[in-house]
């Protein structure tokens, strides 16, 4: 079960002089000097945090029974779903409100926030109770359950009010704080999974092991804040709860639809399939880290300067036009690694699955290959030209809409073709809420749908990626995969990366600036440049 937040050292005394002065306002060549230096605490945590979490997933998969492994993915896949509906955006307030306030006014803001996010547990964990009193709805009336979804209410009361923290301190330009946290407790909950299932144990240890960490999250952040608030006395929040969540319950509402879109398939599965199939399914739809940590995270980071761009043309029109410019080019990056990665894993899905997690999950291969295929469509995060053109809440209706395309798809799916009509409804759906949202960029900026998306190099690196996979098939089908699927992806993932760079180089998709950027990448220059 996933943990967010990490773990420090605690100061000592005569170091508290020195965070009262990072703390404090600093000039604005002061904050741009360090920004590289604080985001590569978040980016550098959250890739180590990843990989913890990777690890941990693999092994778990491997020691446990596949029956044992759905009831687990289950319960962990309601936890965290009712975690991210219930919070209500709370904890990312402080992150809007903290440079708005004075000290003593955040102090009284965090102590408001504790007590609702603490409400809010115990809400959730009375919900978690109700479905313990009726298990036999879940997983084919799979034994075994009830106890997991109660242990699981009892983490909500710690969980919810510890998610406050990690926000708390890269608002208060903690960021070290944050990473440190959120790293002890990924090693806390790796080890809390990995050992009771080395040793044999049921996964309600497993569970228990994962609510320990949560308490001991929310018990080190407590006191961490305790510290660097302790001479602050605690001021009323100007505006009170009222204030906090007329700026939260909006952001919450885009959050509900779309996580209702994300987890409809799961829950789905979950209702109607056996533990065994969901744990199938919950190995196959699992979403490759490059997702989020590439195409997601460069669109992000463009955000401020797509912003820019709009706000200084001289007419609405000319900077939207610049924007999509900019935006483009983050886009043909990301493309040149997305769409290689998809034509080999849509080619390999079955050998990847039986080498990761074991020849048992052969039929993993099923559910991945289907949410594989948006991978040629995952190269850009498309709402962050919404959001540049001052159009949040077109997500929001994209995504109510899309609730309902979700729904239908789900009815008439399910029972025509069974468990895959989950997988595929989810997958509809995301193309028909992609081309929603690119539909409203064009008409929104003005370019067209000709203008809105760089289809002609998008095109020549389709055609790249397609050529140099054709060889491959022929090792496929030659039936290697069913003899050896581990010597078939370790020879396969070397021959494919070698004969799409050379195909790219010999078409010209890999300008020479791109190879440039891969090769200061490759030297880690961008991780060693301090002023990034």
């Amino acid at each position: 079960m996933r943990s967010e937040q990490p773990t420090p050292v605690l100061p000592s005394a005569p170091a508290r002089a020195a965070e009262a002065e990072e703390e404090a306002p600093r000039s604005d060549e002061a904050q741009g000097a360090s920004l590289a230096d604080r985001i590569g605490m978040i980016v550098g945590g959250q890739v180590v945090n990843t990989l913890i979490i990777l690890v941990q997933g693999v092994v778990v998969v491997r020691l446990l029974g596949k029956a044992e492994y759905g009831v687990l993915a289950f319960v962990t896949m309601l936890f965290m779903t009712g975690r991210d509906l219930a919070l209500l955006y709370l904890p990312e307030s402080l992150l809007y409100f903290t440079p708005k306030v004075t000290r003593p006014e955040l102090k009284g803001l965090v102590r408001q926030s504790l007590l609702l996010l603490l409400g809010l547990g115990a809400l959730a964990a009375l919900a978690f109770c109700a479905f313990a009193l009726v298990p036999s709805v879940f997983l084919d009336g799979r034994d075994g359950i009830t106890t997991p979804l109660l242990l699981i209410a009892l983490m909500s009361l710690f969980a919810f009010p510890a998610s406050l923290f990690g926000p708390l301190f890269i608002a208060t330009n903690n960021h070290r704080k944050s990473a440190g946290v959120a790293l002890l407790v990924t090693a806390t909950n790796a080890a809390g999974a990995i050992v009771p299932a080395a040793l044999g144990c049921s996964i309600v240890w497993i569970v228990a092991a994962q609510c320990a960490a949560q308490a001991l999250r929310l018990g080190l952040s407590y006191r961490l804040y305790a510290r660097l608030f302790q001479d602050v006395a605690a001021a009323p929040f100007p505006g009170g709860v009222r204030a906090q969540l007329a700026y939260a319950l909006p952001l919450s509402g885009t959050r509900f639809a779309g996580l209702f879109n994300q987890k409809l398939d799961k829950f789905v599965i979950g209702l109607f399939f056996s533990a065994g199939l969901y744990a199938e399914f919950a190995v196959g739809s699992q979403e490759l880290p490059l997702v989020s940590v590439l195409a997601y995270s460069v669109a992000s980071t463009m955000l401020p300067d797509l912003v820019a761009r709009v706000e200084e043309g001289r007419t609405r029109g000319e900077g939207a036009a610049a924007a999509i410019e900019l935006w483009h080019s983050g886009i043909r990056k990301t493309t040149l690694i997305m769409l290689p990665i998809a034509a080999f894993v849509l080619l390999f899905a079955e050998p990847l699955m039986r080498t990761i997690y074991g020849d048992a999950y052969a039929g993993a291969a099923v559910p991945f290959r289907i949410y594989s295929a948006l991978l040629p469509l995952r190269v850009t995060a498309y709402g962050i030209m919404l959001m540049a053109l001052g159009q949040p809440s077109a997500i929001l209706r994209i995504q109510v809409v899309a609730m309902g395309v979700n729904t239908a798809a789900n009815l008439v799916l399910l029972p025509t073709i069974g468990m895959v009509g989950a997988p595929l409804a989810a997958v509809l759906t995301q193309l028909f809420a992609m081309g929603l949202t690119v539909t409203r960029i064009a008409h929104l900026s003005g370019v067209g749908l000709r203008g809105v998306f760089p289809w002609r190099h998008y095109g020549r690196v389709a055609a790249t990626a397609v050529v140099a996979a054709a060889p491959l098939v022929l090792l496929l089908a030659s039936g290697a995969v069913d003899r050896r699927p581990a010597l078939c992806l370790t020879l396969g993932a070397p021959l494919y990366a070698g004969l799409y760079l050379a195909t790219a180089w010999l078409t010209g998709v890999l300008a020479p600036e791109d190879r440039a950027f891969v090769a200061r990448w490759i030297r880690l220059e961008p991780l060693r440049d301090r002023h990034g």
